[in-house]
């Protein structure tokens, strides 16, 4: 049988992204000849439907009122959820429940609840074949995350796993890790164990302004004193990178959108401050560098930063004033950062491309049998 492969993700935020790449290429690896092929999910949604807008509008105005709907949402159906989103979906992504059907292929991975609800419909009306994935790209898994009609599901660790077995105790479930790229696994630069002036990276891609300028703030004086050297990503909104070189100005910090390479990036870092991500938690703890959690996107990012920090991995300031003096705590305590570092290489997953590959590959995901 020729493997067809479908990965489909959803461009809210960049991790959903990466995982379905990275798992597309660990298939290309384990089944050479496999016609592979991944999609966003908005190429077959009207112009208007901006899931990635509305997540960013989220985020930035509404992240109280998300965490309340999130835990007020997380039960077998509340309100009759499901009756409802059906035919929403239904009508904003008829283009893929028809791409599916035309495709035919024989393995459909998504990296996002958005393509598995239509995919499980396709499913669940006969007319679509394939073995189902749904890859979990978080350390936290809310309800709307089950769909009818998918086979199985890749989670983050064994919480998760059990988590997610008692909102559906009847699907095959392994736990893979959060897919990152095959470069994040190479040999790892060692932290030092003393150093006098630790390197910071600091990522503020994806915060709000008001967020970003407050974390800055509370950066600026480490910086401007040498205690650290410091340097910001700052992401695509010119915004957030207007706001860091105004802060920084003279401090002799490094201030840019992006880097070309990540990875480099986080083996030049001692520490790195950061949103708490699933994908970058994931590269972080796989290159071994600590962190320090401020920032966690409404929602399944807190059980990210919760794991990260359960692993002894990272720290949480308590209020995000106090994001330099908990950054100055930690790099000054001689061999921290290094036991830190440690402790996230311990934790770390970075074969969970493969991993994910190999169970949508396996008989035991058509067969349906839990596996976690």
């Amino acid at each position: 049988m020729t493997i067809r492969a479908l990965l489909l993700y959803s461009p809210a935020g960049g991790g959903h992204r990466v995982a379905a790449h990275a798992v597309a290429a660990s298939i290309r690896l384990l089944a050479p000849d496999a016609d592979v092929e991944v999609r966003d999910v908005l190429d077959f949604a009207p112009r208007w439907f901006r899931y990635d807008q509305i997540w960013a509008w989220i985020q930035r105005h509404a992240a109280a009122g998300w965490d309340w709907c999130f835990d007020a949402t997380d039960t077998a159906d509340p309100l009759g959820l499901e009756r409802l989103r059906q035919p929403v979906h239904r009508a904003l992504l008829a283009e893929l429940d028809r791409y599916l059907v035309a495709r035919a292929p024989t393995h459909v991975i998504s990296t996002h609840y958005l393509p598995a609800i239509a995919v499980g419909r396709q499913r669940r009306r006969g007319v679509l074949g394939a073995r189902t994935l749904t890859v979990v790209t978080d350390h936290r898994v809310h309800h709307g995350w089950v769909t009818g009609g998918v086979d199985g599901y890749a989670v983050a660790d064994p919480a998760a796993a059990r988590a997610l077995a008692r909102r559906a105790p009847d699907v095959a479930i392994e736990v893979t890790g959060i897919p990152i790229a095959r470069a994040c696994g190479r040999p790892v630069v060692a932290v030092p164990h003393l150093t006098d002036v630790p390197r910071v990276l600091t990522l503020l891609g994806g915060l709000p302004p008001a967020t970003a300028r407050a974390a800055l703030t509370s950066l600026a004086p480490l910086a401007r004193a040498g205690r650290v050297a410091l340097r910001v990503l700052t992401g695509d909104d010119p915004e957030v990178l207007r706001a860091a070189r105004a802060a920084l100005a003279g401090t002799g910090a490094d201030v840019a959108d992006r880097r070309p390479d990540l990875q480099a990036a986080l083996d030049d870092a001692d520490v790195v401050v950061t949103k708490a991500g699933g994908l970058i938690v994931s590269e972080c703890l796989a290159r071994g560098r600590a962190m320090v959690l401020p920032f966690a996107a409404p929602g399944q990012e807190r059980g990210n930063r919760d794991h990260a920090l359960d692993v002894g991995a990272a720290v949480r300031p308590h209020e995000l004033a106090d994001l330099g003096v908990t950054l100055a705590s930690v790099a000054g305590e001689p061999g921290r950062l290094r036991r830190m570092s440690a402790r996230a290489r311990m934790a770390a997953r970075p074969d969970a491309a493969d991993a994910v590959a190999a169970f949508a590959l396996a008989d035991r995901l058509h067969d349906r049998r839990r596996v976690a």
